[in-house]
């Protein structure tokens, strides 16, 4: 039934929008009409299999795929958007010169398209955080520009811009309503897993109606040279092959951002290739190849993921989420092979202990209709958990509002602007026993390396020393992943040794880089320097 519903609104959508078109607009147009034509034909064809045809395989499921991309669809809708806008510098190459405004909208109307025609091939705009918003606010200037133009633009060139803004609107209402209908209380957009084939429809047709505008405007700008027609379609073919060949040629990174590279071989010939993290740690992206197509989709043999935070201190897991992988992206890799990019959310953390280290894990198996078979690595270049689990980065909650410090003033400032503000221990302790003492830290810059932090008991008659060295905030927090703005303390139970003399023992502390082990220097409030970077805390008696 939903396959028939379509089918019905497709034809109830086409039907007027052609008639109105082919009454109108089309044979008003003397530049383009030809072209018009096989456009709209080209589209129909491409909606016509997508929703007809019945795939047998995923690779067909893939190319015929109106929600996917670098397949046929995507690649006619790439070539649409580039036609409008190459077709609008065209026009704004043949204005007369003293059309300068004219001149102007036209280049941008170019540009815009362009730029459109990129996104839609790649897919770009989906790993953008807020890009709806950014996509309507650019829609709604071009808008307003269109008609700012069409005020001071004669009477006959009214139509086209028209047109123009009613393809915008067409496309904008698949793109952005019938996308997520929820989120504008439109409840009769119910199409189920067809809904996606209503709002790329719609966005075919917007676009072709744009194209239509623009040839319009190229008409009235008539006699034009022969070479326009051949111009503008080599030029989009020469762009579509451009957009094509660019994954051959750009590394991963490029896609991805600031993506980290990554090489990790699985069994089955699946490989990771890169990983990026994005939205405040919140929505991780892979690049993930595999060796059959076969292998991506839900079913037998589909592959998934696994992405997990582990503590580092507790090794338990505490987040998890899975995925089956999907082909709604790829890219070439320099030896042709398709990397596809994968996208998962990771999740709220805001019910997660703050200021505590995780590791981001990354876990691949198989649906083998028997249960979920992991996938060992067989080599690659990131830290392994296990076997079969591959450690992507470390991941840290901050807190949202840190615990105010018990000090104005701090004990001590080190050089790398970490900064002690205040210690508790007691006067007395036994030997064999755990000292108990409490330090409290605040940072202002991030932290970028690891450091230790000692603790030193000097003897005052004997002159003997007890060392003992732990980082700052313990293994739960690695001054690596420090953060601006950090404010927490840690309570040490130093164990002594039973046999340590007794009497009375001078404190010291202070912070040195694990790499190299190099003392931090550090000062007192007033900015004085301590003596060997050692912070005097006072004294304590050990019975």
């Amino acid at each position: 039934m939903e396959r028939e519903s379509a089918s019905a609104v497709y034809i109830l959508l086409f039907a007027p929008i052609a008639l109105t078109a082919y009454r109108g607009l089309i044979p008003r147009l003397t530049a383009g009409k030809r072209l018009a034509s096989l456009m709209l034909a080209a589209q129909t064809f491409v909606i016509g299999v997508a929703l007809l045809n019945q795939p047998l395989t995923s690779f067909e499921t893939w190319l015929w795929h109106l929600d996917r991309e670098w397949n046929i669809p995507s690649s006619l809708a790439a070539l649409q958007l580039s036609l409008v806008g190459f077709a609008a510098l065209l026009t704004a190459f043949f204005i007369r010169s003293r059309s300068a405004w004219r001149r102007l909208y036209f280049a941008g109307v170019g540009l815009v398209f362009l730029f459109l025609s990129y996104d839609e091939y790649a897919l770009g705009h989906e790993f953008i955080v807020g890009w709806q918003e950014n996509y309507i606010m650019l829609g709604a200037v071009l808008a307003l520009l269109t008609l700012a133009v069409a005020a001071r633009s004669p009477r006959r060139a009214w139509p086209w811009h028209v047109a123009f803004l009613a393809g915008l609107g067409l496309s904008a209402f698949g793109a952005f309503v019938v996308e997520a209908p929820s989120k504008y209380n439109i409840t009769f957009i119910a199409y189920g897993g067809y809904r996606h084939w209503l709002e790329e429809s719609l966005e075919f047709l917007g676009i072709w109606l744009a194209l239509v505008a623009v040839l319009g405007h190229l008409s009235a700008l008539a006699p034009l040279p022969r070479f326009w027609r051949p111009a503008c379609t080599a030029m989009s073919l020469f762009w579509l092959l451009l957009l094509a060949l660019s994954g051959a040629i750009l590394p991963i990174s490029a896609y991805g951002g600031h993506s980290t590279p990554a090489g990790v071989k699985y069994e089955t010939d699946v490989r990771l290739h890169g990983y990026r993290l994005e939205n405040n740690q919140r929505h991780l992206h892979l690049f993930v190849s595999a060796g059959r197509w076969e292998f991506f989709g839900q079913g037998l043999d589909g592959l998934g993921y696994s992405i997990q935070l582990v503590d580092q201190v507790s090794g338990e897991s505490v987040l998890g989420r899975d995925a089956y992988s999907h082909r709604r992206f790829f890219l070439l890799a320099p030896a042709y092979a398709p990397v596809y990019r994968q996208w998962i959310d990771i999740g709220q953390l805001e019910h997660l202990p703050v200021n505590r280290a995780y590791w981001l894990v990354l876990t691949l198996w198989r649906d083998d209709n028997e249960g979920y078979a992991r996938l060992g690595i067989l080599g690659g270049d990131l830290e392994l958990l296990s076997e079969d689990q591959a450690i992507l980065g470390e991941l840290l909650v901050p807190a949202d509002s840190p615990t105010a410090p018990p000090a104005r003033e701090p004990v001590a400032r080190f050089d790398n602007g970490f900064a002690l503000y205040a210690v508790e221990m007691p006067s007395l302790v036994r030997a064999g026993e755990a000292l108990p003492i409490q330090f409290f830290w605040r940072s202002e810059v991030d932290g970028d390396e690891d450091h230790a932090q000692f603790l030193h008991l000097g003897h005052a008659e004997s002159g003997e020393w007890w060392v003992y060295d732990q980082q700052p905030l313990g293994p739960r927090l690695p001054t690596r992943l420090w953060y601006s703005g950090l404010a927490d303390s840690e309570l040490w139970q130093a164990p002594l040794p039973p046999d340590l003399a007794p009497g009375r023992y001078t404190v010291f502390t202070g912070l040195y880089r694990a790499r190299d082990r190099e003392r931090v220097p550090a000062s007192d409030a007033d900015g004085g320097a301590f003596l060997d970077a050692r912070v005097p805390l006072g004294s304590l008696v050990i019975e």
